[in-house]
This record gives structure tokens, sequence and C-alpha cells, in this order.
């Protein structure tokens, strides 16, 4: 007399790799801003004496309060003759 076994199916769920809360997002962030800088610091190396001046000096006085703002050509930075009103009573 011959005993047969029973079959047994074994079905695995395959799961994927795993939940890393993002952690590699952060570290592709840091990468991109790293290489962003890269490439500004590469591009205003590139640049002209006068812009470069130019933008020295915005870093060295952000509120522009000196006499000399943006580039000496008319522009965006240019120096106009806006006045700022003042309120009297």
């Amino acid at each position: 007399m011959e005993v047969t076994r029973p079959i047994i199916i074994v079905n695995k769920k395959a799961g994927h790799g795993g939940h890393h809360c993002g952690a590699w997002k952060v570290a592709y962030a840091d990468f991109v801003t790293a290489m962003m800088a890269l490439f500004i610091v590469l591009w205003l190396l590139n640049t002209s004496k006068p812009v470069r001046e130019a933008i020295a000096g915005y870093f060295r006085d952000p509120a522009g309060t000196t006499g000399k703002l943006g580039t000496s050509t008319a522009g965006p930075g240019h120096k106009s003759s806006w006045r700022v009103m003042t309120c009297r009573s």
C-alpha cells in the first residue's frame, strides 16, 4: 500500500524593496543644490569684470543703500529719478 503525500503549495507574496521614508529624496535634493551652486559659480567666473563687480557690490550691500546700484547700463538696477514721497501733516 502506497501512502500518497499531500501536495503543499506555498504562495509567497513578493514584496517590494521596502519603505525607506524617502531619505533618498533628501540626498538627491542636497546633490542638486550643490550642482546648482557649482554651475552658478562657474557661470560667474565666466562673466566680464564689470558684471562681477556689480554682483560683488550687491553682496556687499544687498539693501542698495550706497550710491552704486546694479550695473552701469540702463536696466532694472540703474539709478532713476524716482523719489520717495513723504507724507506731510
